[in-house]
């Protein structure tokens, strides 16, 4: 563990802090990838998350006044992986919040009686000095993310609905969520980074969030009344990119190689375009063995920023 000097001070923080979270944030993001990629309200939503717990899980450091560092490590539920992320100029302040989140990571993993911990954290592709200090503490590229999006620049055509399927909004009953979450189970259960939840804790951690609304729930159903497929979109990119997000779209293997996924996707589009958005953005990983990065981009999708997923096992 690294000592961190007495010049620095360092605490807990409070949601009261997002404003100064925000600025540490910004200043890293715009040194290493030459942009803002986070919203205040994306902060806010951080430390709201009930993954993390500010009084033990976090970390904000100043240099007198100022603010320099920010870090955290999230557990992801019980599934024996924490999230970790480091945000600073200062490479002092560097070296010690990198400690200190994996650190905390392997201790929160001997609190939950976990044989090993996998450590988990996102690095942008530009963010060269962040992998190559990653590499340097025993972490490895497990899989590669894109962000995708395509722009609207006028109305889209909603699709009609699949022969045979039928289409129920999340805003409505109950069971159309239960039954989404049960498809977002079966639809990645072997995706890289997913988080097995039991329905309760998964519909809590959406409406934690500022950007979640259960009427952007999309459930596809046979006419038989079995779910086959979902979609959840949100605002979380309308303040920065005028843009809807897609942040899940699964279809129940049953139901694979239907076009469901393509139905899905297209009518995100038209909503998007609907509500007058610029364009729809998702996140997929490029897992060659998985068909989606293909189904995208045949759609007229476009990468717009890599993110590294780096993990070690401690």
């Amino acid at each position: 563990m690294k000592d961190l000097s007495p010049r620095y001070g360092v605490r807990r923080p409070v949601p009261a802090d997002a404003e100064t979270i925000h600025a540490v944030i910004a200043a890293g993001q715009r040194a290493t990838i030459g942009r803002l990629d986070y919203t205040l309200e994306d902060v806010r939503d951080e430390l709201r998350s009930p993954d993390g717990d500010l009084s033990t899980d976090a970390w904000l450091v100043f240099d007198g006044d100022e603010p320099v560092g920010w870090g955290w490590a999230w557990p992801g539920g019980d599934s024996g992986t924490v999230d970790v992320d480091v945000f600073t100029r200062d490479t002092a302040v560097a070296d010690w919040l990198w400690d200190t989140v994996r650190r905390r990571a392997v201790e929160i993993g001997h609190e939950r009686g976990w044989p090993t911990v996998t450590v988990d954290a996102g690095v942008y592709r530009e963010d060269t000095a962040a992998a190559a200090r990653l590499a340097g503490y025993g972490f490895e590229v497990a899989t590669v993310y894109q962000r995708l999006r395509i722009d609207h620049a006028g109305p889209v055509a909603f699709p009609a609905p699949p022969p045979g399927f039928a289409v129920r909004s999340g805003a409505g009953p109950e069971q159309a969520r239960r039954d989404a979450h049960a498809l977002r189970e079966a639809a990645f259960h072997d995706h890289f980074g997913h988080v097995r939840r039991e329905f309760g804790e998964w519909a809590a951690n959406l409406e934690s969030g500022s950007v979640h609304d259960w009427s952007f729930l999309t459930v596809l159903y046979t006419d038989a009344g079995e779910p086959a497929g979902l979609s959840l979109r949100s605002t979380q990119f309308a303040p920065d990119e005028k843009c809807g997000y897609l942040r899940l779209l699964g279809v129940h293997p049953a139901f694979q190689g239907r076009g469901l996924g393509r139905w899905l996707l297209r009518h995100a589009f038209a909503e998007d375009a609907r509500d007058g958005y610029a364009g729809t953005i998702l996140h997929v990983d490029t897992d060659p063995r998985r068909p989606a990065l293909g189904l995208y981009l045949s759609e007229g999708m476009r990468a717009v920023v890599i993110i590294d997923a780096w993990r070690r096992v401690m």
